[in-house]
């Protein structure tokens, strides 16, 4: 007769397996839901509406490729045609596990410029960003003047394609403006003068803030060089081309306004001041509206700044850092939501600058590129802001929330806050 074993080695060994179980069923329970939460983003952009946005950690900011020469006071531009370049075709034999949509087709342009605050120093081609392999080209085309500082561009279409438009500027260390209007082929990299020269420079006013809307570029306010702001407000049809001032004017004369069009609207935060001697930031906000030709005040920017560019994401306005007076210049990013009439911070920018080009493509990519920074040294870094999928809701922003009553001259009700008492700044380089 054959005896049990029960020693007590094989009730150790019983219990030793069965902890073994218990404890691989809990690692692979941590493991999926690991899998489950994906991975943390270091930084959050706060994509929505009112004071408690959701956090969308889908979105972070990085270093790009540096600009190929230090630059300021040019314009960012994102030109989203089909450049129709040649692709490799991806294996077909290999399994695709997480399949990404492809990035927006599209380039960004620092168009004009400069590389110094001394006379000669204007840029005199423009440069190209490839968002898609991170590098810049100096492109061919030539600029027909060298007053390209300050000026004003967008994205117009005649005759069904897509061309950059530039007006007015100065030269490095000038005290005089063009108005003169270009427009520039990213496709074929040619330029052509326009002839329909822009009647508000008259000689020594710099463009303002400025936004397309309808197929037309709108500049609103002026820098009249060492002398003042102006309150104007300007309509460019590029086909036929031509200009008409508007009726309405801005509740304060002001440049260098971070402007952007959203929706019906075109918005504005911000904007510069002169008290006779220096340009100083503010907290002016408003919107137009370029139909009715009648402007609105709007919830004002929570921090004064200036000398920057408004974008338009996901039908918000986002004020990009900017700004002259202590503490700026900022890398903050202010966004206004129109829905709301309300202001919230997203996702500071690397390194505080002013002056510097920015654009978006309006749902998942910002760049910035240049400016100078916070110790007033011209920089050639660039920045990209990038989001894995498309931002916006699937549904169209609101109408903005204006105020009942139109204002065309008074000045908003809001007292403007500025932030810190402004330094002493010598005359402004145009």
């Amino acid at each position: 007769m054959k005896k049990k074993i029960t020693s007590k080695s094989a009730f150790f060994n019983l219990r030793v397996l069965i902890a073994a179980v218990f404890w691989l069923t809990g690692t692979a329970a941590v493991v999926l839901a690991v899998i489950t939460m994906g991975p943390s983003v270091g930084k959050v952009d706060y994509v929505a509406s009112g004071a408690t946005p959701t956090p969308t950690p889908t979105c972070a900011w990085g270093h790009g490729r540096d600009l190929p020469s230090v630059g300021t006071r040019f314009v960012g531009v994102f030109f989203s045609a089909n450049f129709n370049h040649s692709r490799t075709p991806s294996p077909t034999d290999l399994p695709v596990l997480t399949p990404t949509p492809p990035p927006p087709l599209g380039k960004f342009f620092a168009m004009g410029g400069r590389s110094s605050d001394a006379a000669g120093s204007d840029f005199t081609h423009p440069f190209e960003y490839t968002p898609t392999l991170n590098t810049w080209t100096t492109m061919a085309a030539t600029y027909p003047d060298n007053q390209v500082n300050n000026m004003a561009c967008g994205v117009l279409n005649v005759n069904g394609a897509d061309y950059i438009y530039c007006v007015g500027g100065s030269a490095a260390g000038a005290t005089t403006a063009t108005d003169r209007v270009f427009r520039y082929d990213p496709v074929t990299d040619t330029i052509v003068t326009i002839g329909a020269p822009w009647p508000g420079a008259m000689g020594t006013i710099l463009p303002g803030g400025f936004a397309v809307f309808d197929n037309k570029l709108y500049i609103l306010g002026g820098f009249n060089i060492n002398v003042g702001m102006v309150d104007t407000i300007w309509e460019f049809t590029p086909s036929p081309a031509g200009w008409v001032q508007k009726s309405a004017h801005l509740p304060t004369a002001l440049g260098y306004i971070p402007t952007a069009t959203l929706g019906t609207l075109i918005a504005t935060g911000g904007g510069s001041t002169w008290d006779g001697t220096a340009l100083h930031d503010s907290t002016f906000s408003f919107s137009y509206d370029p139909v009715a030709d009648q402007v609105h005040t709007i919830a004002s920017i929570p921090r004064a700044t200036g000398e920057t560019r408004g974008l338009s994401f996901c039908s918000m306005l986002y004020v990009m850092g900017g700004g002259r007076d202590a503490p700026n210049p900022s890398n903050e990013v202010d966004i206004y939501d129109p829905s709301s009439n309300t202001w919230s911070v997203g996702d500071s920018f690397p390194g505080a600058r002013r002056n510097f080009a920015t654009e978006t493509d309006g749902t998942q990519r910002i760049w910035l590129t240049g400016g100078y920074d916070a110790s007033g040294v011209i920089v050639n870094s660039t920045a990209a802001f990038n989001c894995v999928r498309n931002q916006c809701p699937p549904t169209a922003s609101p109408t903005p929330t204006v105020s009942s009553t139109p204002t065309a001259t008074a000045r908003p009700t809001s007292t403007p806050r500025i932030t810190a008492t402004p330094r002493t700044t010598p005359t402004p380089r145009p």
